[in-house]
């Protein structure tokens, strides 16, 4: 029995021999793979001290390696290493036993995925995201059938979506969002039965959305987003029972969205923001009592706001601005116990402001603006303990701003421009940093405002009926001001000399008030005026915690139109026009070479325009018309190449235009009446009797030869006296 054994216990040791061998062996081939690619890569990166080959140093060992218990590699997983190349030399078919293949977030890796990648048939995770691979997406892929999750997102991959992908069969997980990928959705999608996550967002796919999503009903995440998808969205969509996250937003997408999507399924996001979605917002959104982020801004939204919405206490975030649903907004909230965002702004919401109900107490960012809205701001509304964001512009609200808004702790900007406001209390609210009140029937003088702020960095009082002088104080409480703006009110004295303290000050729009006196000298003293805007310059947004919203807008005089402009931040200007101002215009103004705007029209103002005007070359905008002011055109203007808004008449000036630049693309009106003025673009030509700068040649060339004549006569004078007096002495000596 003994010996009977013995050739059965040979026989396994053997084949344990063989099999080490043949692991040792297959181990060797990998490792020479992957050093071989490692050696092909113009940087390896971190790689350069993990994938190095020793006796003591086992392979399985290396960073982002992972080995079966056989010894063959498994897993090969790299992130964030730097590496520089391509995968043109990995050789795929030297890993039969790989199931996981992520090289990601290497911004250096370029080029094409090899076809060889589809050899690797025991593949189950294969991701590839934030690279910067170009290229069609190889068929080959389609063979990985044991496939469970495919990220090929941020690249630069080109091409259509393969229709073979149906052969994944097992796929869980599909992204390829941020790519460039073109066509349309196949629909052969639908076959990907047990796919949950599906993202294709942030692409160029046209076309419809495929009725067979319907079929796909283990999707939990679907993402469509900014692509150019047209047509409806089919009513199959809601026949998803997992569906929990829905991102359609920026397409083109159109027609009325099923009223049953949400029914059978626990929506937990929503996005249907910029598209033309018409009829009304599905009822259906917050059946299953989940739904906590609904975006439809943007679109064409009609009707009443679902009662479902108004009873939805999941919400957080709410936002279907820029619609034209109708409904009255104190029926539109009721218990909201998380809500935190509202923008329902620039639709039909009339009636009056409703009383909050006081387990609303999360809301930080109240968006109206644009509706029918009137009546008071209800003390409650406005005590809201954690809002930081209140825009009720463009609306019909009246009487007094409540005091619970002008105390409020937590209140960071206040929109209230464009209402029917008579007063307001003094704004104590200690970490405000923007007020908007134009355009109301505000009177009375400027200080409503507390001083020593240090957070506030734009106001805008214009359009109202404010009065008496502008407060020094202005410029030495309010050190991080960038926009200062009291058009068109009621104004008067001097200008503070003070205002050049606002060290941080972009915009100075004093228009339209009954200003007198000087222009300022110390004005060429600001700071951040004398600085040109930087090209890569940032918008000042408005930063809610949730999103990030430009919502500021400021009224500005740009190029003749009051428009709403919104990358303040971008801009630089004075504005002092239809006041009252005198005396000339200050030669230091043009140190302030950072302005896009200067505006003094409209004033009393003379003498000459500063000769180096010129150096102000970063103006779009001069208009220095209806004044007094005489003198030539320095002809160093034509160095402002920028300059495509200008405006010189009704003023005194004399002479030339200056040739040899755009100011003779200009239209002949902004030179008008300045019967001085010849040259084109004008009619007038210039002739040497009337051009004040030949004249002033002529004069001075005559008065050099005056100068001469006067020195030759008083050389001749004096040598004849010198003679006669030396020869009188002479002769009187001689005579003694």
């Amino acid at each position: 029995m003994h010996h009977s054994k013995f050739p059965t216990l040979f026989l396994l040791q053997l084949l344990f021999f063989f099999s080490t061998l043949i692991s040792i062996s297959c181990t060797e081939s990998e490792v020479q793979a992957l050093l071989a690619w490692k050696s092909s890569l113009k940087d390896p990166g971190c790689l350069t001290q993990k994938w190095s080959y020793n006796i003591s140093n086992n392979p399985c060992h290396w960073e982002g390696i992972q080995c079966s218990e056989a010894g063959s590699i498994r897993n090969l997983s790299i992130s964030s290493c730097m590496i520089d190349g391509t995968l043109d030399k990995f050789n795929f078919s030297s890993f039969p036993n790989l199931t996981r293949f992520e090289v990601t977030n290497q911004q250096n890796l370029h080029g094409e995925i090899p076809k060889e990648i589809g050899t690797l048939s025991n593949l189950l995770v294969l991701s590839l995201l934030s690279n910067n691979l170009s290229g069609e997406i190889p068929a080959t892929i389609s063979n990985l059938s044991k496939l469970t999750y495919l990220d090929l997102s941020v690249n630069n991959l080109t091409g259509e979506i393969l229709t073979s992908l149906e052969n994944l069969s097992n796929l869980e997980l599909l992204d390829i969002w941020g790519n460039y990928l073109t066509g349309t959705i196949p629909r052969s999608i639908g076959h990907l039965t047990r796919l949950t996550f599906l993202n294709l967002g942030n692409n160029e796919l046209n076309g419809p959305i495929p009725l067979e999503i319907g079929n796909m009903t283990a999707l939990v995440l679907v993402d469509f987003s900014y692509n150019n998808l047209r047509w409806e969205v089919p009513a199959t969509i809601a026949q998803l029972p997992q569906l929990s996250q829905l991102y359609l937003e920026d397409n083109q997408l159109n027609g009325s969205i099923t009223p049953y999507l949400g029914n059978n399924s626990f929506l937990d996001e929503i996005n249907l923001s910029n598209n033309n979605f018409i009829g009304l917002v599905p009822p259906s959104l917050c059946t299953g009592g989940k739904l906590k982020f609904l975006w439809a801004s943007n679109n064409n939204f009609n009707g009443l706001l679902p009662n479902t919405l108004k009873n939805c206490t999941s919400l957080i975030i709410l936002d279907l601005g820029t619609n034209n649903i109708r409904s009255d907004i104190s029926q539109t909230f009721d218990v909201h116990p998380n809500l935190a965002v509202v923008d329902l702004s620039q639709n039909h919401f009339y009636g009056r402001l409703p009383t909050l109900n006081s387990t609303m107490n999360l809301l930080h960012f109240v968006s109206l603006e644009e509706n029918g809205i009137y009546g008071e701001i209800p003390p409650d509304f406005a005590d809201m303990s954690q809002l930081e964001y209140l825009f009720l512009d463009n609306n019909c609200l009246t009487g007094e701003i409540p005091k619970e808004l002008a105390t409020s702790t937590a209140l960071r900007v206040l929109v209230l421009s464009n209402n029917n406001f008579s007063s307001v209390p003094l704004i104590q609210a200690p970490n405000l940093e923007s007020l908007h009140l134009s355009n109301n029937k505000l009177v009375g003088i400027f200080p409503l405002l507390q001083r020593n702020w240090s957070n506030l960095r734009m106001i805008d009082i214009g359009e109202n009926k404010m009065s008496e002088e502008i407060p020094s104080w202005i410029g030495s409480n309010f050190p991080i001001l960038q926009v200062l703006r009291l058009r068109s009110n009621q104004f008067n004295g001097y200008i503070p000399p003070q205002l050049s303290m606002l060290n941080k000050l972009r915009w100075l729009d004093l228009s339209n008030n009954n200003l007198n006196g000087p222009i300022p000298h110390s004005f060429s003293h600001m700071p951040s005026l004398i600085v040109k805007t930087a090209s890569n310059q940032s918008y000042i947004y408005i930063e809610s915690g949730y999103v990030d919203i430009i919502k500021e807008n400021i009224k500005l005089t740009w190029k003749g139109k009051v428009v709403p402009y919104l990358p303040i931040a971008l801009l630089k200007g004075i504005d002092l026009s239809c006041n009252s101002l005198s005396g000339e215009i200050p030669e230091d103004i043009v140190k302030l070479q950072g302005l896009n705007l200067l505006n003094l029209s409209r004033n009393q103002l003379s003498g000459m325009i500063p000769q180096n005007i010129g150096n102000l070359t970063s103006l779009e905008v001069l208009d220095l018309s209806i004044n007094h002011l005489s003198g030539i055109i320095p002809p160093s203007i034509s160095r402002l190449t920028s300059l495509d808004t200008l405006n010189l008449s009704h003023n005194k000036l004399t002479g030339q235009i200056p040739s040899g630049s755009q100011l003779q693309t200009f239209n002949p009106s902004v030179f008008s009446d300045n019967n001085g003025l010849c040259g084109f673009p004008l009619s007038n030509n210039c002739s040497t009797s009337n051009n004040p700068i030949v004249q002033a040649v002529k004069n001075e060339v005559g008065d050099k030869k005056l100068e001469v004549i006067w020195v030759i006569c008083s050389v001749i004078l004096g040598f004849v006296i010198g003679f006669w007096v030396y020869f009188g002495v002479l002769f009187w000596k001689v005579s003694l």
